[in-house]
């Protein structure tokens, strides 16, 4: 799976430049079964993985704008002519 999340075609293709094109699997449970982190993968092949926010971010930040936007004193902003 980590070999398509870098869009390799095939897992020896994947595997020879691991550690030093791709980073070294973060858990190894056999020889034959190791893991990656999605990020680890998005950050080598620089799809901005810090850069991009997350659904949680983007929620969090709405929810403060409207509580800012409830808190906020009735006409402030307004100008009246």
């Amino acid at each position: 799976m980590a070999a398509g999340c870098v869009s390799e075609k095939h897992v020896e293709d994947f595997l020879e430049p691991v550690g030093t094109a791709y980073p070294e699997p973060c858990v190894l449970e056999s020889a034959t079964r190791k893991f990656w982190y999605r990020e680890d993968l998005d950050r080598v092949m620089n799809l901005g993985v810090d850069a991009v926010p997350r659904l949680g971010e983007k929620f969090r930040a709405k929810m403060a704008e409207k509580t800012a936007a409830q808190n906020a004193p009735h006409g402030a902003g307004v100008r009246r002519p």
